[in-house]
């Protein structure tokens, strides 16, 4: 393999010359299949890989250039329906070199739940509504014709209803159109916000969320370390539905008070109400206070806390937080969109839990 490589792209591990011979314009081998890989990698990263898809990595990745193929994943299949085929058992595991690929993939469909639960806010905002009946009162008025001579209000409608049929008919049209109009911009809207979070996710392999770098652990080229623990995953059927990942915040945390963020929680769609939810926030208790203790960094028998952001329009969670005792710390606007923030008063809200593990007592 090419050892002196020199990397002019503008996509990140993409080598465009190599100096091998005396043609320092002309790619090696190596450099075209690692251009391939990263390239590949930038398009089909955010989505879970098909079996097909997986083994012409493998191909590319071990035959071709001589890099160890990753190791064999536990597909998330979030394409596709749990297999009814599979033992119905379920089981928590911290992370491992399998379930990088999975782990990835769920984090950045929980980025998408939110970004489905954000449209179905805007489209059922009052201003939304508010928008629509405004464009269709502005064509109904000027073209509707008024009965008269009516002496009750049932009297009134029907004659109305005769007489505008084809001006009603039109005003259906104009409220479908202005709705569908609203709808497509603020998705488009929402869909920049969040696609930035998964594209953040995504370009730093998983660092963002799990403190490690999902495509070296799958490729086996680190080791496994104490941090993978801070990740707990829940696999049913042989298939990963649900994850909480743990990080330190160490802006605010010291050696009297420990404090935890969830970097990401979630379940598969289907599994939402299930109570997944609520197991995977007492996992992040207890593995807080387990690095407390396991630590000597921190001192023992102090408060902890453990935070997590939250989405305003996001009720479910919300509700689910309170019935664990987490209290709303502060709230403030979406500093990735001043237009759904200040029209429709979405907010980003910080929700948290104080907590101490007494020793003492359990002796």
């Amino acid at each position: 393999m090419c050892e002196s490589l020199h990397c002019h792209s503008k996509l990140k591990n993409v080598a465009t010359t190599c100096t091998i011979g005396k043609n320092d314009h002309m790619p090696c081998t190596v450099c075209i299949y690692k251009s391939i890989h990263a390239s590949w990698k930038a398009v089909i990263a955010p989505f879970p890989w098909t079996r097909s898809e997986l083994a012409l990595w493998n191909y590319i990745m071990g035959k071709k250039t001589g890099i160890g193929g990753p190791i064999k994943q536990i597909d998330a299949s979030l394409h596709e329906p749990i297999n009814k085929d599979a033992p119905p058992t379920i089981y928590g595991s911290h992370l491992t070199p399998e379930l990088a690929n999975a782990s990835l993939n769920l984090s950045a469909d929980f980025l998408k739940q939110q970004q489905s639960l954000a449209n179905k806010y805007v489209i059922w905002h009052p201003r939304t509504l508010g928008f629509s009946l405004f464009c269709t009162l502005a064509y109904l008025v000027p073209n509707a014709v008024l009965p008269k001579n009516t002496k009750s209000a049932s009297g009134f409608i029907i004659q109305f209803v005769l007489m505008n049929q084809t001006a009603l008919l039109t005003a259906s049209i104009v409220l479908l159109m202005t709705t569908s109009f609203a709808f497509t911009l603020l998705s488009k809207v929402t869909e920049k916000v969040f696609q930035a979070k998964v594209d953040a996710i995504v370009e730093t392999e998983g660092n963002l969320v799990f403190g490690c770098k999902l495509e070296q652990l799958a490729n086996g080229t680190i080791k496994p370390t104490e941090k993978l623990k801070n990740t707990q995953i829940i696999v049913y059927r042989d298939t990963p539905i649900a994850l909480a990942s743990i990080l330190e915040n160490e802006a605010v945390s010291n050696a009297d008070s420990l404090v935890m963020g969830i970097s990401s929680i979630g379940t598969r769609r289907v599994y939402v109400k299930s109570g997944i939810i609520e197991d995977l926030l007492d996992w992040a208790l207890l593995r807080t206070k387990n690095i407390q203790i396991g630590s000597q960094k921190f001192k023992s028998d102090r408060s902890m806390k453990l935070l997590v952001d939250v989405y305003s329009f996001d009720q479910v969670m919300k509700d689910t937080l309170v019935k664990k005792g987490f209290t709303l710390i502060k709230s403030h606007k979406l500093p990735e969109s001043r237009l759904l923030s200040g029209i429709f008063g979405m907010r980003q809200e910080l929700w948290g839990v104080q907590f101490r593990y007494d020793s003492k007592k359990e002796k």
